[in-house]
C-alpha cells in the first residue's frame, strides 16, 4: 500500500531517470483501488493480486476486523489529501492509522485477543511512527510534507515554510525532542504488553522496539 500511494518499489523510488511524482488524481485513484480490493478480499470475493490474496487468507485465518484495514487506508488518505497537522492529537491520529492499527493486526495474528494488550500493540506502532517522523523531518519537508504539529512549530518560532531553513535548525531540534519524548512514553506503555505474547513473538517485538528506540537515540545524538 505504501508503494502504491508513493509510487515506489519496496519503499524506494524506482531507479529510473526522471521518474515523475504521481499526480494527485493518480494517488486518489490508487487509494480507491486499494480500498476496493481490500473490501473484496475481506468479503471473500476473488482477488487477482498476490498481496490481496495473501491478505485475504491471513484476515480470514485470524479474524481481522474490517475496520482495522479501513483505518489503515484512512491514514493513506491523509497523505493523499496533504492533510496539515495543527495539533499533536492530529499527528497521533495519523500515527495510529498508518502504524498503530498495524500493531493491532499483527497482535491478532500472534493470537492476542485481550483488548488491553491490543492497546499496547497500538502504542508500539504509534511510537514507531513518531520515531519515523522525527528521523524524516527534513526529507519530508523537501517533499512538501510535514507531520509535526503546527502549534508546536509556532511555539518554537518556525514558520510553516521554514522547516528546512538552516536558520531554524536549532529550534527544530527542540520540536523533534518533544516528539521523541512522546515516542518514549508510547514505548514504555507498549513494553507492558510484551509479557502477554508468546516467547517467540515477544522476542521479535522486543527487538523491533529496541531498534526503533535506538533510531531515536541516534537522532538525538546528531542534533542540529
Amino acid at each position: 500500500c505504501d508503494d502504491e500511494i508513493d509510487g515506489q518499489e519496496l519503499g524506494m523510488t524506482p531507479a529510473t531517470p526522471l521518474v515523475p511524482e504521481l499526480a494527485a488524481g493518480d494517488k486518489v485513484a490508487r487509494l480507491e483501488h486499494l480500498r476496493t480490493e481490500t473490501l473484496r478480499a475481506l468479503a471473500g470475493e476473488p482477488v487477482a493480486e498476490p498481496a490481496f490474496q495473501a491478505f485475504q487468507r491471513v484476515a480470514r485465518a485470524h479474524a481481522i476486523p474490517e475496520r482495522h484495514a479501513l483505518e489503515r487506508l484512512a491514514g493513506f488518505g491523509m497523505d493523499v489529501t496533504d492533510h496539515r497537522y495543527r495539533t499533536f492529537d492530529e499527528t497521533l491520529l495519523y500515527c495510529y492509522r498508518v502504524a498503530g492499527v498495524v500493531g493491532v493486526m499483527m497482535a491478532l495474528v500472534m493470537g492476542v485477543r485481550d483488548p488491553r494488550v491490543l492497546q499496547r500493540a497500538a502504542d508500539l506502532g504509534i511510537g514507531f511512527q513518531l520515531t519515523n517522523i522525527s528521523r524524516d523531518v527534513l526529507d519530508d519537508a523537501r517533499n512538501g510534507r510535514c507531520y509535526l504539529p503546527a502549534d508546536w512549530l509556532a511555539q518554537a518560532g518556525i514558520p510553516p515554510d521554514g522547516i528546512a531553513d538552516p536558520a531554524h535548525r536549532a529550534a527544530l531540534v527542540g520540536v523533534v525532542e518533544r516528539l521523541l519524548q512522546e515516542a518514549d512514553r508510547y514505548y514504555q506503555s507498549a513494553a507492558i504488553g510484551l509479557q502477554s505474547l508468546s516467547f517467540r513473538s515477544g522476542w521479535a517485538v522486543a527487538t523491533a522496539l529496541a531498534v526503533y528506540r535506538d533510531i531515536g537515540r541516534v537522532v538525538r545524538e546528531r542534533g542540529i
